[in-house]
């Protein structure tokens, strides 16, 4: 028996996996085909040993797809786009953060201190927009992994007007050792959560942080936010102090 991995490209829905699988079971000489859509592979068990080629001959008539044999090989531009097209709602959204805040920055005639100061102020406001626009459906997503809401449910239901309240207090520069303490009891909790789901390596948990807008998968970029926010809050809480 023979087992090969291939890569393959041209893939798009559910639809191409099958027809790659059927079309390739049909063969004699081959025992089963397994496709994956999402990590774009063939594994073939075959009776034969069969070369890219080929497949590829096989394949011409179901589709425009391509296999190869270098699915071992570590493509950095291909993981680079897809961790891209994964994450790219919180990246465009923290984009924007930056943009606003270096405006504000600008027209205000800041300082370093007001800088981050309007990315806190502009992270709360964005992402309880974000919230807002289903909070029960936030809050039972934001219970999977954050311990508060875990515990009490209604936390989770607050939370938006929480982060909405931060977000207004940081860019009037308002209550900021209140804002920042508040800041670190929100942040931590969730954080610790996000790592232990992480680390369990358990089923596949959206990230809450963008409400219900977006499906985006839970992720270390988060845990890198959110600690990013509380060195943030840490050094007001010190500089005030």
């Amino acid at each position: 028996m023979n087992v090969k991995r291939f890569s393959v490209s041209g893939m798009t829905c559910d639809g191409c996996v099958q027809s790659i699988k059927t079309k390739l079971e049909l063969e004699d000489d081959i025992v089963s085909a397994e496709v994956s859509l999402n990590d774009e592979y063939l594994l073939l068990s075959s009776e034969k040993k069969y070369e890219e080629s080929e497949i590829n001959e096989l394949l011409k008539s179901v589709g425009s797809y391509k296999v190869s044999e270098d699915y071992n090989k570590p493509n950095i531009i291909k993981i680079i786009s897809k961790y891209l097209s994964t994450y790219k709602p919180i990246l465009i959204t923290l984009i924007f953060v930056f943009l606003l805040s270096f405006l504000s920055y600008i027209a205000f005639d800041g300082n370093g201190d007001s800088f981050m100061r309007f990315v806190m102020g502009y992270f709360f406001l964005i992402f309880s927009f974000l919230k807002f626009q289903d909070i029960s459906q936030f809050a039972s997503s934001f219970s999977n992994y954050d311990p508060i809401t875990k515990t009490f449910y209604k936390f989770g239901l607050l939370y938006p007007f929480i982060e909405l309240s931060l977000g207004i207090f940081f860019i009037l520069g308002v209550f900021l050792l209140f804002s920042n303490v508040l800041t670190l009891i929100i942040l931590l909790p969730q954080t610790y959560g996000i790592f232990v789901k992480l680390r369990r390596k358990e089923e596949m948990i959206n990230c809450a942080c963008l409400g219900t807008s977006f499906s985006v998968p839970l992720s270390n970029l988060t845990i890198i936010e959110n600690l990013s926010m509380c060195l943030m809050a840490i050094f007001f809480i010190v500089a005030i102090i």
